[in-house]
Parts: C-alpha cells; sequence; structure tokens
C-alpha cells in the first residue's frame, strides 16, 4: 500500500510532524504507562518513555491514552529534561498543544484532558531507569487512593533488595 506524496491517511497521522515522517515511531505498541483509576489528588499516575525525545514519545502516550478513553488536549513538560518540540503536534486526527516550563519537578509532566479540562500529573520514570525499578515505580504511581509525590514514589520503588546493588539516575528539583 503505498502513500501519496502529501497524503497521510489519518491513521498514520500520529507517525508524522508535517511532512517527516518520525523514525522509529512504534505505533502505540507497549507504551509503558500507568493511571490511577480514582479523582484523588496526587500523581494521576506514571510514564516510562524510551528517550528524552519528545517527538517520538508525545505521540505514542497519547495515541496510548486516548485508547483508554483519556483525550489529551495539552502537553507540559519541563524543559531541563526533555529535547524541545513544535508547540503543536498532530496525533492521529486532532492537534496536541505542547508547552513546557523551567521550574518545577522536572520528574513531572502535566497533561489537560477532555472537554472538561481535566489536569491529570504524571511521573516520568526516567528512559534508563532500571527495568524492576521502572515497573515498580509504574505500579505505584498508579495505586488509587494514594497522593504520593514524584519523589516519594521514586523512592519507594527503590526499596527493593535487588536494587541496592547499584545506583539508579534520578533527576531531583533542586
Amino acid at each position: 500500500m503505498g502513500i501519496e506524496r502529501g497524503v497521510v491517511p489519518v491513521a498514520d497521522r500520529a507517525a508524522w510532524v508535517g511532512e517527516q515522517e518520525l523514525p522509529g515511531f512504534r505505533g502505540g505498541i507497549d507504551v509503558r504507562v500507568s493511571l490511577r483509576t480514582d479523582a484523588g489528588p496526587g500523581l494521576r499516575g506514571a510514564w516510562w518513555p524510551r528517550s528524552t525525545d519528545l517527538a517520538l514519545e508525545l505521540p505514542e502516550l497519547v495515541a496510548a491514552l486516548a485508547r483508554r478513553g483519556v483525550l489529551v488536549t495539552r502537553f507540559t513538560y519541563p524543559f531541563s529534561t526533555w529535547h524541545a518540540v513544535p508547540r503543536k503536534l498532530a496525533v492521529g486526527d486532532r492537534i496536541v498543544r505542547v508547552g513546557g516550563f523551567g521550574t518545577g519537578d522536572p520528574q513531572v509532566v502535566s497533561l489537560t484532558c477532555g472537554p472538561d479540562q481535566l489536569h491529570l500529573e504524571l511521573l516520568v520514570v526516567p528512559p534508563a531507569t532500571e527495568a524492576l525499578f521502572s515497573a515498580r515505580a509504574l505500579r505505584m504511581a498508579a495505586v488509587p487512593g494514594t497522593a504520593l509525590t514524584a519523589r516519594a514514589v521514586l523512592t519507594a520503588a527503590g526499596r527493593h533488595p535487588a536494587l541496592r546493588t547499584g545506583e539508579i539516575p534520578v533527576q531531583t528539583a533542586g
């Protein structure tokens, strides 16, 4: 199946920014994200991206959340942690507004979702973090009824005998 120049099928738009196909787009398969099922305070879940390249990672996150019924309209991120991206990204048949901030927790991204403009904060587990640590952090950030901070989740996820032998790079606000 060929694609005519300048024509991108709706199903493939998440893999495109402008006229350039994004290399390595994984189609939202195995996006490592967890969400709480309640509407309590604190983190609403966690995300473990494969890189700090938002042009690659953000379309997949947004598509994975859309499959769960969470329609992201805006995404804000700490400048210190991510590569810069355009202020708008096409994801599927929608446009997601993107903005950065210079202050706040570098381990947290914020999403605005749906027509009610629901605000969600996700812990970002650093891409190069060891798998067991990351899986524990994803699970802990999604426990209903808890109001943990990013630092508390990362600290608690590191309390495991198998993780005491090496250093895990964790950025902290400071």
